[in-house]
């Protein structure tokens, strides 16, 4: 094994070198590093008496992306050279992301969250306070949203942080844990869309090569997988998915490179948005 370190440029690095990192590795962010005798090297020893392998798997996300920190803090060298050569994603509208420590605090300590909530769709409605139970956190296309249980309405709902105001920790603790609830939620669902309970779908979507490289290299969902390639003019994937508006959404935005071949509801549904969409033109 060493040997193949070496070769990655790591030209004095020892099996004490080895050892210190591990326990390193160990000590700061919980994960185990094992040898396996018979196979002759070492894995990550993952407690098959966690919930899911969601756990480890957004652990990584989450060290992705502190490697991009950790480039743009390296090469932040001066003002005109960064804004020269480097453009970021930025949303300068969005205000919920100073929310994030409070939830953050809530879900670790299971509390009980206020806040005043106003939605985007009865921006007459006047807003009122909420009382929620926290369970997850997720993000989507730049925006961050909080799954929680709402103890007045006694159902999950969904909450995007740039409608909080006035976010407060109360001193209540969370009657029972549902984070196997909101887990199984988002599993199948593209986007914030996703009904307590819904079943995934089989969605199978009809591209033409160029846009399958675009597939491939990101995915629209962890389930899609390629199907069998039947001739050059197309290639076919298939997802399991929640059949919300988000999932709409991202096929609309294919335009004319895609084509749902299943199911006849999502079909038909596209056929129809596409049709009125055609209309205004």
């Amino acid at each position: 094994m060493f040997e193949l370190v070496r070769e990655e440029g790591f030209k004095d690095y020892s099996e004490s070198s080895f050892e210190r990192d591990k326990k390193d590795i160990s000590e700061q962010y919980a994960v185990d590093i094992k040898y396996n005798k018979r196979r002759n090297g070492y894995y990550i020893n993952i407690n098959q008496d966690d919930e899911d392998i969601t756990d480890f798997t957004a652990f990584l996300d989450l060290l992705e992306r502190r490697e991009r920190v950790e480039f743009v803090n390296q090469t932040l060298t001066g003002a005109r050279e960064i804004g020269r050569y480097l453009q970021l994603e930025r949303n300068p509208n969005f205000s919920g992301i100073r929310h994030l420590r409070i939830l953050w605090d809530a879900l670790r300590g299971q509390r009980v969250i206020s806040f005043l909530y106003q939605t985007y769709n009865a921006i007459s409605v006047p807003v009122r306070t909420r009382l929620i139970e926290p369970g997850l956190l997720f993000e989507y296309r730049n925006r961050w949203y909080l799954d929680g249980w709402d103890i007045e309405k006694k159902q999950v709902r969904t909450f995007g942080l740039d409608r909080m105001t006035e976010l407060q920790l109360t001193d209540q603790h969370i009657a029972q844990n549902r984070n196997h609830q909101y887990r199984a939620m988002r599993q199948h669902a593209i986007g914030v869309n996703s009904a307590p309970g819904a079943e995934p779908v089989r969605v199978v979507l009809r591209v033409i090569p160029l846009q399958a490289n675009y597939l491939r290299s990101l995915p629209i969902h962890p389930s899609q997988r390629e199907l069998p390639q039947v001739c050059s003019e197309y290639v076919d994937f298939e997802v399991f998915v929640s059949l919300n508006m988000e999932l709409q959404i991202e096929i609309l935005g294919l335009g004319e490179m895609v084509e749902v071949l299943e199911p006849e509801e999502l079909r038909e549904r596209i056929k129809e948005r596409i049709a009125k969409a055609a209309l205004k033109y």
